[in-house]
């Protein structure tokens, strides 16, 4: 079966479940997008923004009816994410020229990282920065609202995640698309960067999963235009950790959550570390491996199965820790695909042993970064679904905690967005009207929820509640 095939069957299934997940088992190839569900009363209000996969479409923002409030067609273009600050103001990556896609930093090939006003206009650009899959402003950790720190300030640092081509003998012999953080000062000065590969030695990867790297490092093409390059880890999020309790309590103890300090996920390893911003060193790891025999070790202290409880990880986006302000505030919180990911001994799913570890569902898990203790899971199962797929994206997608305690979820291979309570009510969602034109999907990286008065050029709109019609009974007419 080909991806997009798979993915167009996961859309369905996804569909299955609008209205009512506990009767809806059946794959329709007709279902609603746009709001499909919406409670008021039950959600945190404000305006959510998402880039598309079309590249004519851009970026759009909706109200909690879905009507589409403002769209930027020149920023993000099959790019993401898009972030909007609090003024109206848009941050993403923006084309120099329609075939300049590229994600390597400094890269005539590349797009810019810019931020436009309410009207488009550039008030900031970063030329050739390459983004790809995230970057931060100075003052606002993981990129999204927080009471206690709004986004609001473009005009300072950033982090920006982009790609470096290099060569590493230890990870392969073949030329790495690799893994580039850099930090740019408010005049766009390179202060502080970090590349992937030069801290090999820092990850701990079993033999069999080094070997089957080194011959298959997923090697593709890039979008610079002639070249390939391994994609071997794969960082698909980057944010400080920005202050939380565990360095306010004790400092020495907790040294490795100070505030200044980048954590990351990678994809392709089934790994998430944390980077020491003064070091560049590597001082914590979560992955690959979560089996009953493996031991996490932290603070000096071992916890005995706590990464099996934790459960396997596999092809994760999104991973940040819940910034200040926010309910779960300091936990870990983490979009956990499922899909296929990693590098290991072959097996009749993976016969090289590229992407050996596999899971049919997604799962979104909250938990202590000290003792991997799980504080809060989402997925088809604690929806109370008979079938674990039915929440499911086996890429991009993300998690973002509300000031509600509620959790916005963007299953992104589906475009499905849904705000979850904590105990797990759907209590808004949205499916994602914008199609490619060739490829017959909806994919969306990546949403985020910004309340109303992020956006001072718009009234805040009436809100309407959406209730659904029981799929049991739910007929279309003839005719």
């Amino acid at each position: 079966m080909k991806r997009r095939e798979f993915l167009t069957g996961a859309a369905v299934a996804a569909a299955a479940t609008l209205v009512n997940p506990l009767k809806a088992l059946s794959f329709p190839t007709v279902f609603p997008h746009g709001t499909t569900i919406y409670k008021p009363e039950k959600c945190f209000g404000g305006y959510t923004v998402f880039g598309t996969e079309v590249e004519s479409e851009g970026t759009v923002l909706i109200d909690m009816n879905g009507n589409v409030a403002r769209q930027w067609k020149n920023v993000c273009q099959a790019e993401h994410p898009p972030k909007m600050l609090k003024g109206g103001f848009l941050a993403g990556a923006m084309r120099p020229a329609p075939e300049k896609k590229g994600r390597v930093w400094a890269d005539p090939d590349s797009t810019d990282f810019v931020v436009v006003d309410w009207d488009g206009k550039v008030l900031r650009r970063v030329p050739r920065a390459g983004l790809h899959h995230d970057y931060q402003f100075e003052g606002n950790p993981a990129g999204y609202h927080t009471p206690a720190m709004p986004l609001d300030n473009y005009k300072g640092k950033v982090l920006i995640l982009s790609h470096k081509f290099t060569h590493n003998q230890y990870i392969s012999d073949k030329e790495l698309y690799d893994d580039y953080l850099v930090e740019v000062d408010a005049d766009n000065n390179v202060i502080w960067d970090w590349v992937a590969s030069e801290h090999f030695d820092e990850m701990d990867f079993p033999l069999d999963f080094k070997k089957t790297m080194y011959k298959y490092p997923t090697f593709s093409m890039t979008r610079t235009p002639g070249r390939k390059g391994g994609d071997w880890i794969h960082v698909n999020a980057a944010s400080y950790l920005g202050p939380n309790k565990w360095w306010d309590e004790d400092k020495e103890k907790y040294a490795v959550f100070n505030p200044e300090n980048i954590i990351i996920s990678c994809r392709q390893t089934n790994t998430n570390f944390i980077i020491d911003k003064k070091t560049k060193k590597v001082v914590w790891q979560l992955g690959p491996d979560f089996y009953s025999d493996s031991v996490w070790e932290f603070g000096g202290k071992q916890y005995k199965r706590a990464l099996s409880k934790l459960g396997q990880i596999i092809g994760q986006h999104h991973t940040h820790m819940i910034p200040r302000g926010l309910p779960g505030e300091g936990n870990i919180l983490v979009y956990d695909n499922g899909g296929y990911a990693g590098y290991g001994k072959r097996n009749p799913g993976a016969p090289v042993g590229w992407s050996d570890a596999r899971r049919d569902y997604s799962r979104v898990i909250e938990f202590d970064p000290r003792t991997l203790k799980v504080v809060w899971e989402h997925s088809a199962k604690q929806m109370g679904m008979r079938n674990k797929y039915q929440f499911y994206s086996d890429y991009v997608s993300s998690a973002q905690r509300l000031p509600n305690g509620n959790t916005l979820i963007t299953n992104g291979a589906v475009g499905q967005f849904q705000e979850v309570t904590p105990d797990h009510e759907i209590v808004w969602e949205y499916i994602s009207p914008y199609y490619t034109e060739n490829g017959k999907y909806n994919l969306v990286y990546r949403a985020m929820r910004v309340p109303y008065d992020y956006i001072p050029q718009l009234d805040k709109p009436t809100e309407v509640k959406v209730t659904p019609p029981d799929n049991t009974t739910f007929r279309i007419k003839a005719g």
